[in-house]
Formats: structure tokens, C-alpha cells, sequence
């Protein structure tokens, strides 16, 4: 997989273009966003229901909104980005998420995306969705990696 950091500048800058595109397209509706992916992944991938315990759904609705928000926040470069993933990535580990899991959620969420998107998605917008979400995914799943190789 491409990650979004090993992309030449200018696939970079025509991505970060698509991206803000995108999520101003997307305001307003993390909502449906929320519930589209999540009966998404649910529905595919019911081994991961259990992880998410009671989670309320403005929890759920948080969790699409701090996606957003690292992918926003990886278009600039910003210096918390990683430290905030390699966090979430070892806290994943910790609740039970699995490498396949990970390719599972980026799946269900470009679908979801794709969904809310409507007409403005087409191949660019998909490739741009895949290697920000795929960067940060990438990130995290190291992160869990390396915490359960230390703890095991």
C-alpha cells in the first residue's frame, strides 16, 4: 500500500487539493458518514463489534470526527500527527486489534466515504482517501506492532 508521506510532492499537493475538497463536501454529515460506515464494518466484520464495548454513538460520531480531523491535520504537516497515532496504534493493540482489522476499516470507511461523497467521488478522490487514511492506518498498526512485540 502507498502511504500518503512516500507519494511524490506533486501526487501530494494534487491529493491535499481533493482532500479539502472532500471533507468540505463531508460537513455536516459525519453523521451519515458515521452510520454508514459503521453498519459497514459491523455488518463485515463482526469480530470488531465487541471492541468497541458501549460505546455510545456520540462516541462513535467522535471517532469519525478525530479521523477527519488526523486527516486534515496530515495534509499539514502537523508535529503532534504521529504522537497521537502511535498512541491510538498501542491502545488498539491493547483492546485486541489485529492487522486485518485495520485493512478492514479502511475498506468499509472508503466505501462509506464513497457513499456520502456521492457524484464528487471518482478515482482521484478514491486513490487521495486511500493514501491519507493508508498513512495514518500504517502509523498505528506499527505502533501496535511494536507494543505487542514488547509485551509478548
Amino acid at each position: 500500500m502507498t502511504s500518503a508521506t512516500a507519494r511524490e510532492p506533486a501526487a501530494r499537493e494534487r491529493d491535499e487539493g481533493i482532500l479539502l475538497a472532500s471533507l468540505d463536501h463531508l460537513a455536516g454529515r459525519e453523521q451519515q458518514l458515521m452510520e454508514r460506515f459503521y453498519a459497514l464494518f459491523f455488518g463485515r466484520h463482526p469480530e470488531v463489534r465487541g471492541l468497541f464495548g458501549e460505546h455510545s454513538i456520540s462516541e462513535q460520531e467522535e471517532m469519525i470526527r478525530e479521523t477527519l480531523a488526523s486527516v486534515v491535520a496530515h495534509l499539514h504537516d502537523e508535529p503532534w500527527l504521529d504522537g497521537n497515532l502511535e498512541a491510538m496504534g498501542k491502545s488498539h493493540q491493547e483492546y485486541g486489534v489485529e492487522d486485518p482489522m485495520y485493512d478492514g476499516f479502511l475498506e468499509c470507511m472508503l466505501e462509506a466515504l464513497e457513499h456520502v461523497t456521492g457524484a464528487d467521488w471518482d478515482r482521484d478522490c478514491a486513490d487521495a482517501w486511500r493514501a491519507a487514511l493508508g498513512r495514518l492506518t500504517d502509523v498505528m498498526r506499527a505502533a501496535g506492532r511494536r507494543a505487542g512485540a514488547a509485551t509478548g
